[in-house]
């Protein structure tokens, strides 16, 4: 019996279907999870991608020269930026905030000289110098003059504004009290002296102090632009130190795959980066180097002359007012006493007051006009020694002559002092400056030439990380 044909399937197999392979034959990436939004979609996929493509030597080389190009980039970009703010900073120190403490040690000194001599004039009576009177009119000028300039360089802080705004205010006040004590003495009225008293008390109590926190206030800025100037760019040396390891880990990797010694983009790079490093660390040493001299050096040396020509003008407008008082004020002889202890030191203390330390400070060319106010100095203490003794046995008019007299007095021992102080601070500000200029010297060319070396550095990758890729083409 004959079997019926069998029928054919319903449907042809299905065969499974054939994996997909990379064009490196790597796996595809893994399939979308479902229920994925579109957009996580796309990341994921994307993402499956460059996951691929890093398993391939190409891609490796890609992310290789993306690393090293922006680490170059970096390093150039924070060295520049460092060494800029360390160069302001250098900048501001020599040409505003110190000049500006310098003008408040001028103030200062300009004030008590003013002072001293007003009380220097009194003492004359109607026998009162030209010079004296000229004198004593060039000061208040000069601390006029100085105030309207240090107004313009204090604008950015509210406290140099605050303490010039007191002193502009209150010094018209005090020219006012000492020309009527002049008046007063000229006519032959006791309270001449009174009113010059008053004077002093305004004197020291206000404008001398505030003269003195401006100048201490103005000293504490331009150290610290110093200070900021100083600071190692510890953030811009790793970042060069990471990039020629990095560079050098990748001539390595090169060398070990193809057996070639040299890629000359990355040699250019290396080379490019090194350059930028070596001239960072030279640089900022050298600047560190000036600047400590500028601060250390000079700037210390500065200070303790300030100090000095500080005291030995308030010594004298002591000397000065003890006579004004005919005795009746023993503090104005305690307060020269303090200050000429301050200025030489105690006889048991020789060597330990601002003239000796300044001295010590100073170098070899600022040292003659020091060591010539050191031997006024002692001058003038023994001569007003001899003139404490006239006064105190009651003969007023032979002490006046010791004090404000020519040769021989103490006033002329005093004006030595004054002439060489300031020619020693003189030859430590041009020290200072010359300093400081050195170090902005340093700093001064190096962001500049950060750009350019950092760019040519990422250019010599891209290109020797491009003659590696142009291989698999």
């Amino acid at each position: 019996m004959t079997q019926p044909p069998t029928a054919p399937p319903a449907s042809p197999p299905v065969l499974p279907a054939p994996r997909a392979e990379g064009a490196a034959g790597s796996p595809a990436p893994p399939a979308t999870p479902p229920g994925l939004p579109r957009r996580r979609a796309a990341l994921w996929e994307n993402a499956g991608r460059l996951r691929a493509a890093l398993r391939t030597e190409p891609g490796r080389l890609r992310l290789i020269g993306a690393v090293l190009t922006g680490l170059l980039l970096l390093f150039g970009a924070m060295t520049f930026g460092q060494l800029a703010e360390r160069a302001e900073s250098a900048r501001t120190a020599r040409e505003s905030s110190q000049p500006l403490s310098r003008d408040a040690a001028s103030i200062y000194r300009s004030l008590a000289d003013a002072n001293t001599t007003a009380a220097s004039g009194f003492l004359a009576g109607a026998d009162e110098p030209s010079e004296v009177r000229n004198r004593y009119i060039r000061d208040i000028s000069r601390a006029s003059e100085l105030l309207v300039s240090a107004a313009e360089r204090g604008r950015g802080s509210p406290q140099s504004a605050a303490l010039i705004a007191r002193l502009n205010a209150e010094l018209p006040r005090y020219t006012g009290l000492v020309e009527t004590a002049r008046a007063n003495d000229r006519q032959g009225l006791p309270l001449g002296s009174a009113y010059l008293r008053y004077a002093d008390e305004r004197m020291q109590g206000t404008l001398l102090t505030s003269a003195s926190d401006l100048h201490r206030l103005e000293t504490a800025r331009y150290r610290a632009d110093l200070a900021d100037a100083r600071s190692w760019p510890w953030l811009s040396t790793g970042l060069g130190v990471a990039s020629l390891l990095a560079l050098g880990w990748a001539q390595r990797r090169h060398y070990l795959r193809t057996n070639r010694l040299l890629n000359r983009g990355l040699v250019a790079a290396t080379t490019a980066a090194a350059v930028l490093l070596l001239w960072l660390v030279g640089a900022q040493a050298m600047a560190r180097s000036s600047l400590n001299e500028a601060d250390t050096g000079a700037g210390q040396a500065l200070t303790t002359l300030n100090d000095a020509w500080t005291e030995a003008l308030l010594a004298r407008g002591a000397e000065n007012l003890t006579l004004v008082s005919r005795g009746g004020d023993s503090t104005f002889e305690d307060d020269y006493l303090t200050s000429m202890d301050r200025l030489l030191a105690a006889p048991d203390r020789l060597g330990e007051g601002l003239l000796p330390r300044a001295y010590a400070l100073t170098g070899d060319a600022g040292r003659e006009p020091v060591g010539e106010a050191i031997r006024a100095a002692n001058e003038w203490r023994e001569r007003h020694g001899g003139a404490r003794e006239e006064e105190l046995a009651g003969d007023y008019d032979e002490a006046i002559v010791r004090v404000i007299g020519g040769e021989g007095s103490t006033g002329e021992s005093f004006d030595r002092v004054n002439s060489e102080l300031s020619a020693a601070v003189a030859v430590q500000q041009e020290r200072f400056l010359d300093a400081a200029q050195s170090g902005l010297n340093w700093l001064g060319g190096l962001p500049a030439a950060a750009v350019g070396l950092a760019l040519l550095a990422a250019a010599g990758t891209v290109r020797g990380v491009g003659l590696r890729l142009a291989e698999y083409r």
